[in-house]
């Protein structure tokens, strides 16, 4: 498993560290070639498996002892993956936060422009463009978030557990990236969308989703 996934990251690795370097400085690089494209970069998707491949020899060579012994539910389902299984997961997974971002993003969109006219200002949320170019964008974000919250993962793994400062700030820094780099994106991906806008859509899309989940409970 390991010699699979040390052959999966050898060829993407140029490819995949130039995305990341340009995506930490600024999504709008990283995005240029498919910005507004309508179409799934295969590009993108690769990146992402070299991500997961990371992702995987950072757990494999980073991990501490206790975190590969975790009894915990993730951690044993992780464990009982086989490596090749891996990549297709992460695809899914990604497929599954785009359309859901896509999705309750432009509806809260469309609810908040109700009864108005005219086109959307700097600060209303937007997402102009297709669903495509949703999913490069959570390609693109995944490639980099997962090998980053591995990481994270892999370093409070290693702290005493009766310190958690460790954890949250890791937890807090990861939220923060989520935060600003997936909207960044998403605004990267969407012609004529603005950061600001595209920040509102896909928080809008979030309490949209934890009013139906709060509705549902109650039901």
């Amino acid at each position: 498993m390991v010699d699979n996934a040390v052959k999966s990251w050898l060829d993407i690795a140029p490819a995949y560290m130039n995305f990341t370097l340009k995506f930490v400085r600024d999504p709008r690089q990283a995005f240029s070639k498919v910005a507004g494209s309508a179409d799934v970069s295969s590009d993108l998707t690769s990146i992402l498996l070299g991500g997961v491949a990371l992702s995987y020899l950072v757990v494999v060579l980073g991990g501490s002892p206790g975190l590969k012994q975790d009894p915990g539910r993730v951690a044993g389902l992780l464990r009982g993956l086989d490596y090749q299984v891996l990549p297709l997961l992460a695809v899914l997974v990604t497929l599954a936060l785009a359309v859901m971002s896509h999705v309750f993003g432009k509806l809260y969109a469309a609810f908040s422009r109700l009864g108005r006219k005219g086109t959307a200002g700097r600060w209303d949320p937007k997402l102009a463009g297709s669903i495509e170019d949703s999913v490069n964008a959570a390609l693109g974000f995944s490639a980099v978030y997962v090998p980053s919250a591995t990481a994270v993962i892999c370093v409070t793994s290693w702290l005493p557990t009766h310190r958690p400062i460790g954890a949250i700030v890791g937890g807090l820094l990861l939220a923060a990236f989520l935060v600003i780099y997936f909207p960044w994106s998403l605004s990267s991906t969407h012609r004529n969308t603005k950061f600001s806008q595209a920040f509102l859509a896909f928080g809008g899309g979030i309490v949209v989703v934890l009013v139906a989940l709060g509705l549902l409970r109650l039901w």
